[in-house]
């Protein structure tokens, strides 16, 4: 992974609400795990107004 090609993205968790900082990466994949609830959330954008975000538990 080449840490140039990455930039900052701030979301809140969709969960609890908590603000979260992540990196995207050069494909546009954004990976990020929430520390207060544990959940991590992977969100790609398919078109200029379609984004997919996938939401699991870390139960």
């Amino acid at each position: 992974m080449e840490f140039k090609n990455l930039y900052p993205v701030q979301m809140h968790c969709p969960n609890c609400g908590k603000q979260l900082t992540g990196y995207k990466s050069k494909d546009g994949a954004l990976r990020i795990e929430c520390p207060r609830c544990m959940v991590k959330i992977f969100s790609k954008r398919i078109t200029r107004k379609e984004i997919n975000i996938k939401v699991t538990s870390a139960s």
